[in-house]
């Protein structure tokens, strides 16, 4: 079992540090002065968007054909619940497409020759895609190529209420975003720039969440590629996903959008040159056929049931798990904006951790320790300890799908807090476990292996947490929608990537529900594919992906022969390292060692990164 070194060197900090003058360091600390953090500026080169170094960043929204039942923006569907007044105003409109356009400054008014439309995963945001379009432009430019990554962001960041986020952003004042976010429970006076407090939406607040359904996303989704076609040379739009992100892809490129299933099929994966899959293995075909039952709680489900559950309590609009709820996701920005404002990880005590103000409830009066959700450190801690404490690899406690590697627990300062040690200081060898040879079988209850690597620079990354008009976090993840459970009461059965026993007309063997769901295009994908795994992620090795290569259809793009499969070996086994059939075949993976989760999009890229230069040689194969 893995070691949490992290809670470890917690645990033996708060020993230490009862003993150690708060102006000393513990063992093992220094190593030199950490990156500088980019700053953020107005971009010439687009009206109101923002530039981080050589990058534009600019997002947009507009409006979808998927309406929603009982959403506001609906036909029909007036808007009562008082805090959607507050914030969205009485005429909200939720059936919305968004997406975040990353550009170089230098070519932002150029023909992209190619666009990468990218899904983030489970409560990812924008911005996780921020590192990854800053390495891939880059390295696109100095190919000749121009690239652009526009990162697709679901209706539920709408939800979002950042009104005085974006003030303090403005402002350069984090103790705004302080007092906007968590005034109330710190008994803070309103602060006079801003107008209001935030509006945070309980789970009853917001049942039509679990309308927006796997199809409302891919004709969401649909928006955007049909946008990014218009704009990129010859269409050349490739579709990518992290993590759960993969499986919107999936769903997305098994999508017959018209939705009437007469006439020519409209599939998702012909509008694309490629899918491409960070850490998830995208969709499978189910082993066995729905059964009768099955498709009648899906119907149910779609034709009010799950929306009356949700209204009642009984099933959650949005995830519910603990220290994951919105006060606790914005967190993140919060810390982003203090590193950012004082232009280094380790600067003041976070300000999450700050008292404002005498003890309050028994308990000091911090975001800490004053709002729900929320653990103290058992020490001071900086900003850029005090993300680290939570979302590095070696904190074991936070889910994986959190994970980022990103340096190691430093020592205490002058001012009696302990630092973060980013990646470009001297880390201890800890931080570099072997865990040992790779797996030979999907059986072995370990899969993670190689030696760990710490390739995200924090500094760096600082800018991804806050800057301009989205953020690294979707704090409202709609993952009770329709399809996703497997039982009655969260919507009925996982149907796999073919829905066709519930889509398609009567005639053809199928219940003519097209109007919930219409995959019925999974086996005919026939675009180039191209996975990126970490062996300290979720997924660890390429065996992951046998299941979507054989789910599709043979490689028909020009960049394959037309003669090797999707897989040349492993198909029917569980090894963990199967034959894909490479580029000649349109299905390859590439595994980054040592990398966890989040690090297949935030990692520098340097030697240990082995996403970028196959990312863009896979573009370049692909473009028409």
């Amino acid at each position: 079992m893995r070691v949490n070194r992290l809670s470890a060197s917690i645990r033996a900090i708060a020993l230490l540090s009862a003993g150690v003058a708060l102006a000393g360091c513990l063992p093992g600390g220094g190593g030199g002065p950490s990156s500088s953090i980019p700053s953020s500026e107005p971009c010439n080169a687009i009206a109101g968007a923002v530039q981080v170094n050589d990058m534009c960043i600019q997002t947009v929204t507009t409006s979808s054909p998927a309406k929603a039942a009982q959403t506001p923006g609906t036909a029909g569907v007036t808007v009562t619940n008082a805090k959607l007044i507050t914030h969205l105003g009485a005429d909200a409109d939720l059936n919305q497409a968004r997406y975040t356009r990353y550009a170089l400054a230098d070519q932002a008014n150029l023909q992209p020759d190619a666009i990468l439309v990218a899904v983030p995963g489970t409560l990812g945001g924008a911005h996780n895609y921020f590192r990854l379009a800053e390495n891939l432009m880059a390295k696109a430019q100095a190919s000749g190529t121009v690239v652009e990554v526009w990162a697709f962001e679901r209706r539920s960041v709408l939800l979002q209420d950042t009104t005085g986020l974006n003030i303090a952003e403005a402002e350069k004042n984090a103790l705004l975003a302080v007092n906007f976010l968590f005034g109330d429970e710190l008994d803070l006076p309103l602060s006079p720039e801003l107008d209001r407090r935030a509006v945070f939406y309980d789970q009853i607040d917001v049942p039509f969440m679990v309308n927006w359904t796997p199809q409302v996303f891919s004709r969401d989704i649909d928006v955007v590629v049909e946008l990014a076609r218009d704009a990129a040379r010859n269409g050349n739009v490739f579709l990518g996903g992290h993590s759960a992100g993969t499986g919107f892809v999936a769903r997305y490129a098994a999508t017959d959008f018209n939705l009437s299933n007469t006439g020519t099929p409209e599939p998702g994966y012909a509008k694309l040159r490629g899918l491409v899959l960070f850490e998830g293995q995208g969709g499978s075909l189910r082993a066995t056929a729905p059964t009768p039952a099955e498709l009648d709680a899906v119907e149910a489900a779609a034709d009010g049931g799950l929306y009356a559950a949700a209204q009642a309590g009984t099933v959650s609009s949005y995830i519910n798990a603990p220290g994951l709820g919105p006060q606790q996701l914005v967190s993140s920005e919060v810390l982003g904006m203090q590193m950012a404002f004082e232009g280094t990880i380790n600067g003041e005590q976070a300000i999450l951790q700050q008292a404002f103000g005498p003890d309050r409830n028994g308990a000091p009066n911090s975001v800490y320790g004053q709002v729900a959700g929320y653990n103290d450190r058992p020490f001071p801690v900086t900003a850029g300890a005090a993300l680290a404490t939570f979302q590095d690899d070696d904190n074991q406690p936070t889910p994986q799908f959190f994970h980022l590697s990103m340096g190691a627990l430093g020592s205490l300062n002058a001012d009696g807090l302990v630092e973060w040690l980013d990646n470009d200081q001297t880390l201890p060898a800890s931080a570099f476990t072997d865990n040992g040879p790779a797996p030979t079988t999907l059986l072995t209850p370990q899969l993670f292996w190689g030696v760990e690597a710490e390739p995200v620079n924090m500094g760096r990354l600082v800018p991804s947490l806050y800057v301009g008009e989205t953020n690294y976090s979707d704090w409202y993840y709609p993952t009770y929608g329709l399809l996703i459970g497997n039982n009655a009461a969260l919507g009925g059965a996982n149907l796999g990537l073919d829905t066709s026993a519930l889509s398609l007309p009567v005639g053809q063997g199928g219940r003519g529900r097209s109007d919930i769901v219409n995959q019925t295009q999974a086996q005919q994908i026939d675009v180039p594919v191209i996975g990126f795994g970490g062996t300290n992620g979720l997924t660890p090795v390429p065996g992951i992906w046998r299941s979507f290569a054989n789910a599709i259809a043979p490689c028909a793009s020009l960049s394959c022969d037309g003669i090797t499969p999707r897989m040349l070996a492993g198909a029917n086994d569980l090894s963990a390292f199967p034959t894909f059939g490479g580029p000649e075949g349109g299905f390859e993976v590439h595994m980054s060692e040592g990398y966890s989760h989040n690090d297949v999009l935030a990692a520098d890229d340097d030697a240990s990164n082995n996403v970028i230069d196959p990312l863009l040689a896979f573009m370049e194969r692909n473009v028409q």
